[in-house]
């Protein structure tokens, strides 16, 4: 049965409705990857497209050629652009396996879909064409459930919120016990910018009834969707790389997505979006997915490689985002997006019809019952008072 979230009526931010703080908020992030070794087994890919939805897969194997080249090469398809903060997390990582190795494992990085949509690429994972895949953890939704959770609307209400559950042990294997079922493990995690907020191109929000009536373009998350349902709104499953073409077409009135994704994509421009409703409503980030049996064939000493140097990098990107995405705040300020704010009542209102919609319709479907959300927000801890971690400047 659903419960109503406990406890006394969140402020927005934690601890005061108005503050926003630069948080450097260090948490205990690791990789995700808990496998065993056995014997190695080859992988990898030759193209940057799929052919025929599927991916050419070639050796992954020790080379004969000279120490200074790789012995091994993984390739990791990021769906989001290189200018989005996902990808200086994903290039740090590989840098720090180039020093860790001494340059015996290289990481190729594709950013900006290259590879394929989020959906392509974390299939061709889980059948062994891919190494790893990394995209917004709603677009596994049409694999496996076991991220929705993190989904439900108003969720956390803080930085530090997400970033605990995120990093509890308990969280992890709970999550990793349900990708075994498609053969897949949780590697690691990046911060996309925040949480969800509400762009639109012509129509600025001032009143919870003004959603009604538009239409957002969302992913393949029914937990979003449902929110822009909730609103009296719709939500038309859009695969990122095509996104802004339906805003520029008018196929949608605005998107919900962090301020980084706005920034990346370059919504900012051209009079795609013109407002920026801050609502914080929805939490998400990058997953890393990896095929759980190849690498579990990988020698320990490449497998304890790859783990030291992603738990380094999610660390790194830890004490990253917060600067960066104030630097893309202010950026879409000086190009005339107006950043702005509810009234509070008309914040609580949005808050509520969200919350009382969406929670008892999601609450003991598959991946997401309610003792792993009481899990989730047991493992969350305290709001703190650094709020998003960004500043939304003037």
């Amino acid at each position: 049965m659903w419960r109503h979230p406990a406890g006394p009526n969140p402020t927005r931010y934690g601890g005061s409705q108005r503050k926003r703080v630069l948080g450097k908020t260090r948490r205990n992030l690791k990789p995700l990857l808990v496998i065993s070794g056995r014997k190695p087994m080859t992988h990898s890919i030759t193209r940057k497209t799929f052919l025929t939805g599927a991916m050419l897969a070639v050796s992954l194997m020790g080379s004969t050629a000279a120490f200074a080249e790789a012995e091994y090469t993984f390739k990791v398809s990021n769906v989001l652009s290189e200018q989005d903060v996902t990808a200086f997390g994903l290039n740090k990582f590989a840098e720090l396996v180039a020093e860790a190795s001494d340059g015996r494992i290289e990481i190729e990085v594709f950013h900006g879909g290259q590879l394929g949509s989020g959906v392509e690429t974390f299939e061709a994972v889980k059948n062994g064409h891919l190494d790893f895949a990394g995209d917004s953890f709603a677009n596994l939704a049409t694999i496996t459930p076991a991220f929705e959770i993190f989904h439900f609307p108003f969720l956390f209400e803080s930085r530090a919120q997400m970033l605990s559950a995120l990093g509890s042990d308990a969280v992890q294997t709970q999550v990793n016990s349900e990708l075994a079922d498609v053969g897949l493990v949780w590697f690691s995690t990046y911060e996309i910018g925040g949480p969800r907020n509400v762009g639109t191109s012509k129509a600025r929000i001032e009143t919870a009834e003004d959603l009604a009536g538009l239409k957002f373009r969302a992913s393949r998350s029914p937990l979003e969707i449902g929110s822009h349902e909730s609103w009296g709104a719709a939500g038309v499953t859009v695969d990122w790389p095509g996104t802004p073409e339906a805003v520029r077409l008018g196929m949608v009135d605005g998107l919900t997505v962090p301020y980084a994704s706005f920034y990346s994509a370059k919504f900012h421009e051209g009079n795609l979006i013109n407002y920026i409703l801050d609502l914080n409503f929805q939490n998400y980030a990058l997953v890393i997915a990896a095929n759980a049996e190849k690498m579990a064939a990988l020698p320990d000493d490449v497998r304890m490689i790859l783990e030291d140097s992603a738990a380094e990098a999610q660390a790194w990107h830890v004490d990253f985002v917060s600067g960066y995405i104030t630097e893309n705040i202010q950026a879409m300020r000086d190009e005339g997006v107006e950043i702005y704010s509810l009234p509070d009542a008309e914040y609580q209102k949005v808050r509520d019809m969200t919350v009382d919609a969406v929670w008892p319709r999601f609450v003991g479907n598959v991946g997401m019952s309610q003792e792993k959300l009481d899990l989730i927000r047991t493992e969350s801890g305290e709001i703190g008072t650094d709020g998003w971690g960004y500043s939304l400047g003037e």
